[in-house]
């Protein structure tokens, strides 16, 4: 109950922060308007630790690095799900910032490609950066 709170106060907020930049023109010969321009990225906290320790009465969960995120612009490419889940461990797995291809077993950060697929998306020159081809992220 807490999360589907928190997801539609969240979502709600991001909706009508939409509704006013499409509202608000960017370029009037162009007819752009500020959403054209815009990527939200909405990040969760983090993944918790799903295993329980052998012969443990009382124990913690962890807090790891395994987690997702939102993107949101007329700049990326929309309904993507970049990485999967694995029903197994249920824990999130990852991708191929250039094609978008899961990568099972791949629970490695991916900070590089998520930080190259939104200056990617946003049209950013990357050359000499050092940075991931991330064009799995971008809207074609």
């Amino acid at each position: 109950a807490g999360q589907a709170f928190m997801w539609n106060r969240i979502l709600s907020n991001v909706d009508k922060l939409i509704t006013l930049l499409k509202s608000e023109p960017f370029d009037m010969a162009t007819g752009e308007s500020l959403w054209d321009r815009t990527l939200i990225y909405v990040a969760t906290d983090f993944g918790r630790t799903r295993g329980r320790p052998d012969n443990a009465v009382e124990f913690g969960t962890g807090h790891d690095l395994n987690n997702g995120f939102l993107m949101l612009s007329p700049m990326v490419k929309g309904n993507t799900v970049l990485g999967a889940i694995d029903p197994l461990t249920t824990y999130g797995y990852g991708f191929d910032a250039r094609t978008g291809a899961p990568q099972p077993g791949k629970q490695s950060s991916n900070e590089p490609d998520l930080f190259s697929g939104v200056l990617h998306a946003m049209g950013a020159d990357l050359t000499g950066s050092g940075l991931p081809d991330a064009s799995a992220f971008k809207n074609s």
